[in-house]
């Protein structure tokens, strides 16, 4: 069975609530966007609304550009002209988004044949689904969903685009709301599931840890009877969860597991590990550092093994890993300085693993920690900042910045810690944040840049490092 949808199809499958013009119900469907720039002749364009602008008002452009059909909400409806709503393929669906998930769930059963992980947790996602591709990518045909595009709208996106010469999909799964995970669970349809970390994260719409843990542990759930679970052995919620599960479980860790791994060598640019798998040992260098990205590592590893590769391919596959932007990427400066990149995103626990990796790798040089706001954490918010001040007034941080509302409770704990009120600048503007960051570097000193993937830190670190490298 070919794994393009037809318009047919995607009759079929949303059960429109109305819809105008001729349609050939034969024809496959092209690519399926939300972005008007994006669209293709024969594709699908589904018109979401947003904060700023709604997609509804884009319909007309769609079709100009040879799209097959558009799906609407009802609201969105009232905004097209009417010989747009009357005469072109507009269907109108109670919840686009809803709709979008639906159409790839219909089109991942088309290509059920073909592998697919599902990978989430608190922190480590992203850094593990792009350890695995290109764990992957010497030998197979992969998808994956760039970026972090791992909500109701990018992972559906992205699966959309499997296609049949695919061998393996591997797809980041996120979440801030209860219900995400079964949902694109539900969508995704995974074989293997990997589940980084439980941690506090996203507490703003998950009240509690507990809630953290049921809402990452509907991914272990979804799998089917042949289904494996991939499980962090360090991490007791996760394995919680796998218990409640009856698949095949490989656990991964430090200590003796079906994977486990060591740090043989570490320094500021790379780290060389060994694993042992039931299928033998190996050895191989990374293009990162961090103790937290052994765990990232493991994980990955213990996913590929789960898809058949053996120790040659694994360590083949580890010679291709890029260097990981965002994700504690470490940049040489001048004077044998050092900026550690990690501005793709924060929560409390990576910000301490963050900083206890900063601190192994300063070596005597000054050390200089850039901090952004942790978002989403709900009521937890300020305590969660405060004590990661308090902690941070506890190492040999020369310099703390922090940027954002929610950071200024991370000035506080510094201070209420003891840490000089002098070695302390909080800032309201990212723009204020990079000329003070820029202006106090010297040569030779250790740099952190991390905060919440909204804070945009990126622009710091790259300041920094068009400045410094």
């Amino acid at each position: 069975m070919t794994g393009r949808l037809t318009i047919g199809d995607v009759i079929g499958v949303l059960h429109p609530l109305r819809g105008g013009g001729k349609i050939s119900t034969r024809d496959p469907i092209g690519a399926v966007t939300t972005d008007s720039r994006e669209v293709v002749p024969g594709g699908v364009f589904v018109a979401l609304a947003g904060e700023r602008v709604d997609g509804a008002d884009f319909v007309g452009e769609a079709f100009r550009k040879g799209a097959a059909a558009a799906i609407v909400s009802e609201e969105g409806a009232r905004k097209i002209p009417p010989d747009i709503l009357a005469g072109k393929p507009v269907f109108v669906v109670q919840s686009p988004v809803e709709a979008l998930g639906d159409l790839a769930r219909a089109h991942r059963a088309r290509l059920r044949h073909i592998p697919l992980v599902g990978i989430t947790g608190s922190s480590g996602k992203t850094s593990t689904k792009e350890m695995l591709a290109a764990l992957l990518f010497r030998s197979r045909n992969v998808l994956g969903n760039p970026g972090s595009r791992n909500n109701l709208i990018g992972m559906p996106l992205a699966l959309l685009t499997l296609a049949a010469d695919h061998d393996v999909a591997v797809l980041e799964m996120g979440t801030n709301q209860p219900g995400e995970i079964a949902r694109l669970s539900e969508i995704a349809a995974p074989d293997v599931a990997v589940i980084t970390n439980i941690t506090p994260a996203h507490l703003q719409g998950l009240r509690s840890l507990e809630e953290v843990a049921r809402e990452k542990g509907d991914l272990y759930r979804a799998l089917p009877e042949s289904g494996t679970a991939v499980v962090n052995a360090t991490d007791l919620r996760v394995m919680r969860e796998a218990g409640r599960c009856r698949v095949t479980k490989i656990h991964y860790g430090v200590a003796l597991n079906e994977i486990s791994g060591r740090v043989l060598m570490m320094d500021e640019e790379k780290m060389r590990i060994a694993v042992r798998t039931p299928s033998g040992e190996f050895t191989s260098s990374l293009p990162l550092t961090g103790d937290h990205n052994l765990m990232n590592a493991l994980a990955a590893i213990a996913a590929a093994y789960a898809l058949g590769l053996r120790p040659n391919e694994l360590e083949e596959g580890f010679r291709s890993l890029p260097p990981l932007r965002g994700r504690f990427r470490p940049v040489p400066l001048r004077g044998e300085g050092l900026l550690l990149d990690d501005s793709y995103n924060a929560n409390p626990a990576s910000v301490e693993v963050a900083l206890r990796n900063m601190m192994a790798l300063r070596r005597g040089r000054r050390a200089l920690v850039v901090l952004a706001d942790m978002l989403e954490l709900g009521e937890a918010s300020e305590v969660s900042h405060f004590r990661i001040g308090h902690m941070l007034a506890g190492t040999e941080a020369a310099l703390l910045f922090t940027f954002g509302k929610e950071a200024a409770s991370i000035a506080r704990g510094a201070k209420e810690g003891g840490m000089d009120p002098a070695r302390i600048l909080h800032v309201g503007d990212r723009e204020t944040l990079r000329d003070a960051v820029t202006a106090a570097l010297r040569a030779g000193d250790v740099i952190l840049i991390k905060g919440s993937r909204g804070m945009r830190l990126e622009e710091i670190a790259e300041a920094v490092e068009k400045e410094w490298a």
